[in-house]
């Protein structure tokens, strides 16, 4: 990355800190209500109707992962036509990405295996882990041979990325005003990384928007891995969900810029907004799945 000892540092980092009771005291108490209700709906729905509402779900999420990151650009009839139709390369327009068409179809198919691989993971009771998540990364990069970085002189290169495994140099990414996001150093990633995990394990009854959201966030300031951590950072998020028997993290492109300034918030110490953003998205997800 470009050196940081010239540039002012908008946000430094920090080491983690815990939820604290005003932060889990800000779940939406609307969504408990409608989980309940689904639960309760989808018992009696055809098998086949519930197969199609998911697999849709699924393709959506692991479309729109990536658009968030840019590593791919599509436009809305796209996406729908990659819903409706499924994961296809003729779909794909030639200038959605600087990756062929073959290969953006074998990426959104990583994130697709990904989710499934939450799906399974849930089933059979398997807990976090720093193993799981390098798991985790692995399987949603391993089509990705390269990430975008910069070189001593602050050229932009093309850098191998190594598949869960954690960083050994700086992603602080330069904002626009030309000023350093600090995340954390590589020498702490490991040790933070426990710390995360062992919070998480520690949060016994934790309503899972306020959980998804510190989750999220708190992963998002580490920033383990070279490249792919806003995926899995969702993809973490995602799997506090579906342990709640509700839906991934679905984030749309047209809720980018509002899903970007609620992590920003996050950053200046105001989880509350992440949290709201993930209950609004789960309560349209469970209204969709209620009129099934």
């Amino acid at each position: 990355m470009r050196s940081a000892s010239r540039r002012p540092v908008a946000h430094r980092w920090e080491r983690l800190a815990d939820l604290t009771e005003a932060e889990i005291a800000q779940s939406d108490p609307e969504l408990p209500a409608l989980a309940s209700r689904w639960d309760e709906r989808r018992r009696s729905l055809p098998s086949a109707l519930l197969r199609e509402f998911n697999d849709r779900l699924i393709r959506e999420w692991s479309i729109e992962t990536g658009i968030i990151e840019r590593i791919y650009v599509f436009d809305r009839k796209v996406t729908r036509a990659l819903i409706e139709k499924g994961i296809k390369a003729e779909l794909i327009p030639k200038e959605a990405s600087e990756l062929s068409p073959q290969q953006v179809t074998g990426i959104i198919r990583d994130h697709e295996a990904a989710v499934e691989w939450l799906l399974s993971s849930v089933k059979d009771g398997r807990r976090l882990s720093t193993a799981f998540v390098k798991e985790l990364h692995a399987l949603m990069t391993r089509g990705q041979p390269h990430y975008e970085a910069f070189d001593q002189f602050g050229r932009r290169v093309k850098a191998k990325l190594n598949h869960g495994t954690y960083k050994t140099l700086p992603n602080n990414p330069i904002e626009p005003d030309g000023s350093l996001h600090e995340y954390c150093p590589p020498e702490q990633v490991s040790v933070e990384m426990d710390r995360l995990v062992s919070m998480h394990l520690s949060h016994e009854g934790v309503p899972p928007d306020v959980e998804a959201a510190w989750l999220h966030h708190r992963f998002a300031q580490i920033h383990p891995f070279q490249d792919g951590n806003g995926r899995v950072s969702r993809a973490l998020a995602s799997l506090a969900l579906i342990r709640a028997g509700l839906f991934p993290l679905l984030v749309t492109d047209a809720e980018r810029d509002a899903y970007l300034a609620t992590l920003n918030a996050a950053d200046q110490g105001n989880l509350s907004e992440l949290t709201s953003f993930i209950a609004q998205a789960q309560k349209r997800l469970l209204a969709a799945a209620l009129n099934l």
